[in-house]
């Protein structure tokens, strides 16, 4: 079908460390700055250290790539650590 992708081809980034009051959208226009997001989430999980977590897809590794090394630099003021996710 054209237009619909396959699953291989999006590239998902982990984001560690969420705020508490965080919601899906926001944390997708946050990285929308960095490329094309196809979607973003939030589980309802925690990390071993209580933290909120959560994933977001980029359309090519090339945004991918962008978001990590740019949040990457603001992790120390914004408190995210951001690395490729499994998907």
């Amino acid at each position: 079908m054209k237009g619909i992708r396959a699953k291989d081809e999006y590239v998902s980034v982990f984001v560690n460390n969420l705020p508490e009051g965080m919601h899906w959208r926001w944390l997708k226009q946050l990285f929308e700055y960095h490329g094309k997001v196809i979607d973003a989430f939030i589980l309802n999980k925690r990390n071993i250290r209580a933290k909120r977590f959560g994933f977001v897809r980029y359309a090519n590794i090339n945004d991918a790539n962008k978001a990590i090394n740019r949040m990457g630099i603001l992790a120390s003021k914004v408190a995210y650590r951001c690395q490729f996710g499994k998907i």
